[in-house]
């Protein structure tokens, strides 16, 4: 074998190595959990302190039900809380965005993740890539990742509508995630 087959084959031995032993804590190896976590999600698009900002619209709007225009996109920082009160014990924010993605201002897209800030959760997060179909009394959307506690997470979550406020458009949504994760 010539020198550099042999430090080819060496340099590779190294890299397989180093990368075994280095990632080997990233992949849980235990068995895997099941979590179900029941939250409020405030989500607040007037007053003074919006948590959820229109961004761009279409520049000729067309009329819904919903109030809300095709091509909207609003970008999110919404409070999660234990309750439904926004004075309720504070587990993290619902930050991503989300967009109106059918003429009738029925459905939205979103990609939101829940950070949790508090509890036992803290410093974890859940990622969701979803269609709401708004008018719908309980919608089902996928649990796509996570973060930390929630490594490897997949699920889904029911989220309904709790209360919303049609003058406003402020809304609380009622959260009920169902998770796998290591």
């Amino acid at each position: 074998m010539s020198p550099q087959s042999t430090f080819f084959l060496a340099l590779v031995a190294l890299i397989l190595t180093t990368t075994t032993t280095t990632s080997s804590h990233l992949f849980p190896t235990g068995p895997e959990q099941r979590s179900h976590l029941h939250f409020f999600i405030h989500d607040k698009i007037s007053g003074p302190n919006a948590t959820a900002v229109k961004v761009t619209s279409t520049p000729h709007p067309i009329p819904s039900a919903s109030g809300l225009h095709f091509a909207s996109v609003f970008v999110v920082d919404d409070l999660i809380t234990v309750g439904p009160d926004p004075a309720s014990k504070v587990l993290g924010r619902a930050r991503g965005l989300y967009s109106v993605s059918s003429l009738t201002g029925s459905d939205l897209y979103f990609s939101i993740h829940a950070v949790f800030t508090g509890g036992i959760y803290k410093g974890s997060s859940l990622a969701v890539l979803a269609r709401d179909p708004i008018f719908e009394a309980v919608r089902e959307l996928p649990i796509v990742g996570g973060t930390g506690y929630f490594r490897l997470a997949r699920g889904f979550a029911f989220m309904k509508t709790h209360l919303f406020n049609v003058k406003t458009g402020n809304a609380v949504l009622e959260i009920d995630a169902y998770i796998l994760h290591h």
